[in-house]
């Protein structure tokens, strides 16, 4: 398959996810699979997986944050009830949403439920190594943050700013600026559980094998996406694909890649 072609930086961080999860797809299902993406977002990754075949629906929260720049069918739901019949899809996949939901309990046994028998739950979720060097990237993207908007005031001041028959506006004030700064101190819990230093626990392999141990799933596959990213894009698309696969060789990747079965769908030998 040949690799598209794409500018932005964020956009290539999830084609190099797709093609890692489009490899487990292969290993796994049939190409033409029916597959239920959990919190789509924009629906980028699952317009891509309906153009190499895949029959996709797609779900998330009506108040997420990409609701307004969907590019794909999205269906609402209430983040724990599945709006589906049993037994309806193939396969199940998210990506970086777990750790988000608040009833995961909840959201596991829908999972279950509309899975097909032979069915399969794959997910990506976040390593401790991504919350580490997020940690350690936090201050420094601060002080770029504040830079940034700093060095856009001067500009705006030093361009002028006209009002109504020539009158000068006022100057914007700093305070939105002081705010933020103040409101972002210290780093914040990236998921709705415990803070930024027990993730460094929780995201951990084991801690996420137990998780779905407990949540009734078989692990019949794990691995990492290859990547290192910060979740503070400190150095962003100055950092090319190439450099962030051989650094996630050495300190770390982004995300674990885990492909589930339901316990009781595996042969036993």
């Amino acid at each position: 398959m040949t690799k598209p072609q794409v500018s932005d930086f964020l956009e290539s961080i999830r084609i190099e996810e797709l093609l890692h999860i489009e490899t487990m797809l292969t290993r796994f299902v049939r190409p033409t699979a029916r597959i239920l993406e959990v919190g789509a977002g924009t629906g980028w990754q699952a317009r891509a997986l309906a153009a190499r075949g895949y029959d996709i629906e797609a779900i998330d929260i009506p108040d997420s944050n990409h609701r307004h720049a969907r590019i794909w069918p999205i269906v609402d739901f209430d983040g724990s009830i599945i709006p589906y019949p049993d037994a309806s899809f193939d396969v199940v996949y998210s990506s970086n949403v777990l750790e988000h939901v608040g009833d995961i309990v909840t959201l596991n046994s829908e999972i279950a439920r509309v899975l097909r028998p032979d069915g399969m739950a794959v997910h990506y979720v976040p390593t401790s190594a991504w919350r580490t060097w997020s940690l350690l990237a936090f201050y420094p993207a601060l002080v770029r943050e504040a830079f940034r908007r700093l060095t856009r005031t001067r500009q705006h001041l030093a361009k002028g700013n006209c009002g109504i028959n020539g009158a000068t506006v006022a100057a914007v004030p700093r305070r939105p600026l002081l705010k933020k700064i103040l409101r972002r101190m210290a780093p914040h819990a990236h998921g709705t559980v415990g803070t930024c230093f027990t993730e460094l626990l929780r995201f951990r392999r084991c801690s996420w094998d137990v998780f779905f141990t407990e949540a009734g799933w078989t692990i019949a596959s794990h691995s990492v996406n290859g990547l290192f990213l910060t979740g503070e894009m400190l150095l962003g698309a100055a950092l090319p694909i190439g450099w962030r696969r051989f650094l996630s060789g050495y300190i770390g990747s982004t995300a674990h890649l885990y492909v589930l079965k339901q316990r009781n769908s595996m042969r036993t030998t």
